[in-house]
């Protein structure tokens, strides 16, 4: 939520948008397309990974096979710096300060959470 808030600003990402992202099956700011996308990533970064085959079928229904693949990549990598920040506690550089009561920031993840928290020496 936080690097990449500011990096999708810039691509046309509202603010509506970030503020609705952990109800986007719900919001209206958010494209079929966008929400198809939404749900791979989400079932992209559970353990195990379960992709089930409807849900493969409507990214099928927008992108052909090279355009799943490099969105599958850019999935797995945004997964991939997540975990590993996680894993180290590096805090977040505050590009997006989402409020308090978001679900995302209840979840413990997303903008400016633990702030007091030092990154893990390793």
């Amino acid at each position: 939520m936080d690097i990449n808030s500011a990096v999708g600003r810039k691509q046309g990402v509202t603010d509506g948008q970030l503020e609705q992202l952990a109800n986007f099956e719900q919001s209206e700011s958010f494209s079929s397309v966008e929400k198809v996308i939404l749900r791979y990533a989400e079932e992209m970064t559970r353990t195990p990974v379960n992709v089930s085959d409807a849900l493969f079928a409507e990214l099928r229904s927008y992108f052909n096979s090279a355009q799943i693949v490099e969105l599958t990549a850019a999935l797995a990598l945004e997964n991939y710096r997540a975990r590993f920040q996680h894993a180290l506690e590096i805090p977040s550089e505050g590009f997006c300060d989402l409020p308090a009561d978001h679900p995302v920031r209840r979840a413990g993840r997303g903008a400016v959470i633990r702030a007091s928290v030092k990154p893990r020496r390793i």
